[in-house]
């Protein structure tokens, strides 16, 4: 099963998670993701 949709992804601007915007778009694109959110947050 194919998942095509993450809807909930932290960037380091929430603090505690290690890949940037740039690197969650990148493989997103590559594995065919139609849709992303980034979820980040303040503490």
């Amino acid at each position: 099963m194919a998942f095509l949709v993450d809807i909930h992804a932290h960037t380091i601007a929430s603090t505690h998670a290690y890949s940037t915007v740039h690197n969650y778009f990148s493989v997103a694109k590559s594995k065919g993701i139609k849709l992303f959110a980034i979820t980040d947050h303040v503490a």
